[in-house]
């Protein structure tokens, strides 16, 4: 699943809008978000349905976008940033398990480029 795009700056100062034009800001179909919205992805307080028509909030729904990011922004953190990506755990590699021919099977050529 793409992940979600933050909306671009339109200029204007209407913060509601509806499903489809939300859609279209992002880049996606209106039965894409819908369904998001049905499955619990985008959550209840970035839309409302007023007037039996769904209607998103573009403030609420860059703020939902930025939460979903890993690693939050600078601003908002006053913890310096760790030095390792690690999270304290090591995994380690195990070895694909091979199959052996079975014995008295004839060897594979091997070829030498030259």
């Amino acid at each position: 699943m793409p992940k979600p795009q933050q909306l671009p700056d339109t200029g204007d100062d209407h913060d509601k809008v509806l499903e489809a034009k939300l859609a279209e800001l992002i880049g996606t179909t209106p039965k894409a978000l819908q369904r998001k919205r049905e499955k619990g992805i985008i959550p209840h307080g970035v839309w409302c349905l007023i007037d039996g028509r769904v209607t998103y909030s573009k403030w609420r729904y860059n703020e939902w976008v930025e939460s979903l990011w890993t690693c939050q922004k600078e601003s908002k953190s006053s913890a310096t940033p760790s030095a390792s990506a690690s999270h304290g755990s090591i995994a380690v590699a195990k070895p694909l398990p091979m199959r052996r021919p079975p014995r008295g099977s004839p060897r594979p050529q091997v070829f030498e480029l030259r």
